[in-house]
């Protein structure tokens, strides 16, 4: 397959290149602008993280259509004295034209706050509006131009009738501290509701991609100026990283017309597009130079130092015999790497949530359109520039800096440091694995206590806006939003209002009964939890109330409801996709090495550098060290989604630099050489590739965690070090010492197996050079 590829790369280069360029630019036009409706970044939610069909997912879908079809618009106004009479009705005075212009958008009974209430702050209703020091309040304004009926969920028509009356009430109550200063010149306010809460997190999502793309991309180029010598051929793994970056924004528009699309999602699959496509790209470029550079010297050796009148483009035999063995080598590790980080996302979306689904299609349709840029973009331009790869770049022309490209571009070096590496590795194997292992279960002890949290727009960053309101809300108007739990019983009457007296308001991590409302046939329980809502111990006051012989059909809803059904999911997936992933890499491995040691070996290792990898994130976040150096507020845990993604994610990225190593020392073993001479020449070859790689992919997912979205931070710092220590630690001692221990035995397998290897398994070129 890799050799009719070869080919046709050869012989249609431009139509491959033309056809890349204009999707590229299609499906990132259609994914910006949205073709005349809203784009991705619009279409994106901040919505609920529930896990559809648990309790708390069924609970919440109970809440909302009792709640009817109408929308709150709430203006929350701060630094203004309301403790006395005096201001208080002058406060209203100010209000009366505001009030005049919401009655007439809304209707008389839509409109609250503390001074339409006869007698002001002295009842009761109006304190719930008035913050606990009295220096602020809230108006809250209800949009239901549907009145008592509830429209259609497809009725399009009333929902645009809605959003224009919410956007006029919005309009409106952001006029209001204006009109107030004349009462209190340092008035402040902030209007919020759903959209501007949705909003606000799509517009940090959008200003931390591109911040963290400003951030990464020009020092991954001068990585790739460092690895290649020149900007010509660094410019190849980000005409692919370009074209990727694309086809994945489109993937994700589409994908957000079949199910509902987190806007963290965008972020996330962004960063592992870029960061896997440079990688492939970088693979493949560095091979070619690689084959580039050593046929032009036999050539030239072939007769006698003259070069033969050359070719250009597709006709130059050198530049087709060039393609056609990188696509057989480094194409043969992108495409096995592809597969093997393919099905770690198959694992996130066989794990079943929504969100995860999305996250596991999205990063494998970006997996494979980077695999396929790799094996086709890139070769087809290089097959277009021709021999112009092995002129020396005009940096390599200046004197200091030319010495030092020269020596970090050597593409044909078989000794180096990485052999040197190996060497010294293969002399104290025992002493290296044992250390190495030491080194990775401290790092993953933190991980014990690992607590993970399902957020929303707690997400969003202590300067914005929306966090502010929800912050101030937490803080000074604790009647609103005390609840840490929601409780939905299917019945009224005496006997549930027993059940939430007797059993409800004693169950244990339990503090109070907030409140107590009726809808329809439902009766909805507010209560307030011992400890905070995001805790352990109110998941267990959770756990503790569903197991109450309730009257009727109960719903239990709130964050630790999410976080304990999100867990429960998980754990309940977890033997089917961790049976998936490791069946198809290990069969993905063997059919690779023709081994049973090896694939079992990478499984042991990986699981390994995982938890110790997320033994640093627990560390960081959870425990609250680092929070000045990368500007977060502990939460308290880490985010469950960044906790699965995290494992499966980093597990394919694990196996891709375990592939590119397998291949290279593979291609040794094969070409006649011991053990021992193809590890450490396997390590030089690829140990070079291998650490830029690992640097790139670190400067790309550390550029990200740059960004203000709590979420991006740590899944951007989560990857960073996965790969770094998967690059460092693992890569370069430990893989070295556990194959020097084995010698012969790495590439063992049953006769029976061998035979099926023979058969199927796809045996790359040996490299016979030594």
């Amino acid at each position: 397959m890799l050799a009719w590829l070869s080919r046709r790369v050869v012989k249609d280069a431009w139509i491959i290149v033309g056809t890349w360029l204009v999707v590229a630019l299609l499906l990132l036009v259609a994914s910006v602008t949205g073709l005349g409706g809203p784009n991705l970044f619009d279409r994106a939610s901040a919505g609920s993280t529930a896990v559809a069909g648990t309790q708390s997912a069924e609970g919440e879908q109970i809440l909302a259509t009792l709640s009817g079809d109408a929308q709150t618009v709430t203006l929350l106004v701060t630094d203004i004295d309301i403790s006395a009479s005096e201001s208080q009705q002058a406060v209203a005075d100010a209000l009366e034209e505001a009030h005049a212009d919401l009655r007439a958008l809304v209707g008389e009974q839509n409109v609250i706050d503390p001074f339409v209430v006869p007698g002001m702050l002295s009842e009761p209703a109006a304190q719930m509006l008035a913050s606990a020091e009295l220096d602020g309040f809230l108006i809250v304004v209800t949009a239901d131009p549907n009145g008592a009926e509830v429209a259609p969920a497809d009725d399009t028509a009333y929902a645009r009738e809605l959003a224009q009356l919410v956007t006029r009430v919005e309009a409106r109550l952001a006029q209001v501290p204006g009109e107030l200063t004349v009462v209190d010149p340092s008035v402040r306010g902030i209007v919020s509701d759903d959209a501007l809460m949705v909003d606000a997190v799509g517009d940090q999502v959008r200003s931390d991609l591109l911040r963290g793309e400003l951030i990464s991309l020009p020092l991954a180029l001068i990585v790739m100026v460092l690895v290649f010598g020149g900007f010509l051929a660094a410019g190849m793994p980000l005409l692919g990283a370009f074209v990727s970056i694309a086809g994945t924004m489109g993937v994700l528009y589409a994908l957000s017309f079949a199910m509902e699309l987190q806007s963290f999602v965008i972020n996330i699959v962004t960063v592992i597009s870029l960061g896997l496509s440079i990688d492939y790209g970088l693979l493949v470029t560095s091979r070619y130079r690689e084959e580039l550079v050593r046929s032009y010297a036999a050539e030239g050796a072939g007769t006698g130092g003259r070069q033969r009148r050359r070719r250009t483009g597709r006709r130059d035999t050198l530049i087709a015999d060039c393609v056609a063995t990188t696509l057989a080598t480094a194409g043969r590790t992108v495409l096995f790497s592809a597969l093997t980080v393919a099905a770690c996302m198959l694992g996130l979306v066989l794990v079943g949530t929504s969100t995860l689904r999305s996250i596991g299609v999205a990063c494998l349709a970006s997996c494979l359109i980077a695999a396929a840029a790799a094996l086709t973009l890139v070769p087809a331009v290089l097959v277009l520039l021709g021999r112009r790869m092995l002129r020396p770049s005009l940096l390599q022309r200046i004197p200091l800096v030319g010495a030092v490209l020269r020596r970090t571009g050597d593409a044909t070096g078989e000794r180096g440091v990485f052999r040197w590496i190996a060497r010294q590795v293969q002399r104290m194997a025992w002493v290296v694995l044992v250390a190495c292992v030491v080194a990775l279960v401290v790092l993953a002890s933190p991980a014990r206590n690992l607590h993970s949290l399902t957020s929303t727009t707690e997400l969003l960053p202590a300067d914005s806006d929306q966090r502010t309101y929800l912050t101030v809300l937490e803080e000074n108007y604790s009647a609103v939003t005390q609840q840490d739990a929601t409780v939905i019983i299917a019945a009224t009457g005496e006997r549930v209002t027993d059940f939430i007296n007797a059993d409800l308001a004693t169950s244990e991590g339990v503090a109070e009964v907030l409140r107590v409302a009726t809808a329809g046939a439902y009766t909805v329980v507010y209560l307030d939890l011992a400890d905070e809502s995001s805790s352990r111990a109110a998941e267990d006051a959770v756990a503790t109330m569903r197991t109450l012989a309730a009257p009727a059909d109960m719903w239990v809803t709130g964050q630790a409801a999410s976080q304990l059904d999100f867990r429960l999911a998980t754990l309940a997936a977890l033997p089917w996709v961790a049976g998936f992933i490791v069946l198809v890499t290990f069969a993905l491995l063997f059919l690779m090495t023709g081994s049973l040691l090896v694939p079992l070996k990478a499984l042991v290792i990986n699981l390994l550098s995982l938890a110790a990898s997320l033994g640093v994130l627990a560390w960081v976040f959870q425990e609250g060290h680092l929070t000045d150096v990368l500007g977060f507020t502990p939460i308290g845990g880490v985010e469950a989604y960044v906790v699965v993604t995290t494992i499966g994610v980093g597990f394919g990225l694990a196996m891709d630099y375990e592939v590119f190593l397998l291949g290279r020392i593979k291609e040794y073993w094969d070409a006649g050489a011991d053990s021992d001479t193809a590890v450490a020449k396997g390590l030089q070859r690829s140990g070079r590739i291998v650490t830029f790689a690992a640097l790139i992919m670190v400067i790309v997912f550390l550029g990200f965690v740059s960004g203000e979205l709590l979420i991006v931070k740590e899944i951007g710092l989560a990857l960073a070090i996965v790969v770094a220590l998967d690059a460092t630690l693992v890569r370069m001692l430990l893989v070295p010492a556990t194959m020097t221990l084995l010698g012969r035995l790495n590439w063992w397998a049953p006769e029976p197996l061998r035979r099926v290897y023979e058969r199927y398994g796809l045996e790359g070129p040996a490299a016979a050079r030594s």
